[in-house]
This record gives structure tokens, C-alpha cells and sequence, in this order.
């Protein structure tokens, strides 16, 4: 499973079932360039029935060309945010906020749905001090950095899965989401 801002300018999707079979295949249309602007994400899917959604900065940006009524394999034994885990691949960029739950689909044609993690003003909203308060729920994995925290503090999971090993060093940006 891999999200990623290609050589492009535009963010992609995929995942593979447990065969490495590619399943899912989705990115925008849109292009956005490396700049100082924050973007908000927020990608949902149900293979079942091939709904996908992917919205950037509250806006529809979805164009989906595989979803395949099959599994995600979700069972790697090393996870990793921002490259991979062997310290390849790094994001150049500031990561605020991460949720990520595994087998929950959130409809983001519903506004209702949205708005549990964007304002109607573009900002990020609370959810929680465990990632809950969208689902009811805490989700596997939910990253974030309170203001004032170190870096390295980014790497403690507030879900339900385990913590991240620091590969490199991690900074803060000069700048929030939320300003």
C-alpha cells in the first residue's frame, strides 16, 4: 500500500492483494507542485463495490483506474511514513497529521463525512487524543505532532498499532496547518 506525490506532480494510490497483484489504482488529476502550501488529503475506498474517493484541500480530485472487488494486504511486517523503511524514498515535505484505518470506509461524497477532518474554512479539525472521534473509533495508526513537541515525538503512534522507528532525523516545519 503506498501513497506518493509522483515525478508528475500528481499524488497517487495503489495497493496490492496478498499475491502482489496491483487491486487498487487511483491519483488526481490535478497537479501540485512542491511549494509552501499545506494540502489536505483524504483518500476512503470499498473495493466491494469499487467506491473511491480522494479529495484534496476539500475539493474532489479522483481518478481511479483500478478497484478490485479483492483484499489488501496490509500484513508487512515494517510499515513506514514519509519513505521507506529502509530510508529510501524520503518526503521532501511536512506531514501534520496521519489516520489511517484499516477496513473503515468513510463515504467523502458526504460532506458530513468530510468535515470530521476538514473545516468548511480549509482547516484541520481535533480528532482526538487517540484518532477516535470520526469513527468512534480508534484508527491503527494515527500520527500527529503537538504543538510545542519534538520531532521525534511524530514517531509515537496514538492508535492502536505499534510505534515508528525513526530512520534519519526528523524536523518541524516552519509553519502549521492550522495557521
Amino acid at each position: 500500500f503506498l501513497i506518493e506525490r509522483s515525478t508528475g506532480n500528481t499524488f497517487t494510490c495503489g495497493a496490492t492483494n496478498a499475491a502482489g497483484t496491483q487491486i487498487l489504482t487511483m491519483g488526481t488529476t490535478g497537479t501540485y507542485t512542491t511549494n509552501a502550501a499545506w494540502r489536505h488529503l483524504l483518500i476512503s475506498w470499498d473495493l466491494a463495490t469499487a467506491l473511491t474517493h480522494l479529495y484534496i484541500n476539500d475539493v474532489s480530485d479522483n481518478s481511479t483506474t483500478l478497484a478490485t472487488n479483492d483484499t489488501i494486504d496490509y500484513t508487512q511486517a515494517d510499515w513506514s511514513i514519509g519513505g521507506a523503511g529502509t530510508g529510501a524514498f524520503k518526503l521532501n515535505g511536512c506531514l501534520a497529521e496521519l489516520y489511517f484505518a484499516v477496513g473503515t470506509f468513510l463515504d467523502f461524497s458526504v460532506i458530513h463525512n468530510r468535515r470530521k477532518f476538514i473545516s468548511a474554512s480549509g482547516k484541520p479539525v481535533h480528532l482526538g487524543t487517540t484518532g477516535a472521534l470520526p469513527t468512534g473509533t480508534a484508527p491503527i495508526v494515527y500520527q500527529r505532532l503537538a504543538s510545542g513537541a519534538a520531532a521525534s515525538s511524530f514517531a509515537t503512534n496514538l492508535g492502536t498499532g505499534g510505534n515508528f522507528t525513526i530512520t534519519g532525523a526528523l524536523t518541524t516545519g516552519s509553519s502549521t496547518p492550522s495557521t
